[in-house]
């Protein structure tokens, strides 16, 4: 019901006096704040978006952000007799 009362917020531009989301109380910015963070995890493309299961689990969370960010860096070694003066 509270991330309800957010979409409406949010579709309606309405602040009801209030300049942050935390100055509300705190249920109320909880549920707006992880609604604000599942609204971007779908934003990005389906097979990277987080699995529904691991939502509620930090831990699982960062695990997972963290595989599909990994960017396999390669090593890059460099001879100093390739180097052009």
């Amino acid at each position: 019901m509270l991330a309800g009362w957010w979409h409406i917020v949010q579709n309606s531009k309405m602040t009801f006096g209030v300049d942050a989301v935390f100055d509300l109380p705190y249920t109320l910015s909880f549920v707006i704040r992880k609604r604000m963070q599942i609204d971007s995890w779908m934003e990005l493309p389906k097979e990277k978006r987080p699995p529904e299961s691991i939502w509620d689990k930090p831990r699982e969370l960062e695990e997972w952000f963290d595989r599909i960010t990994d960017n396999k860096q390669t090593e890059f070694i460099l001879n100093a007799d390739e180097i052009e003066e």
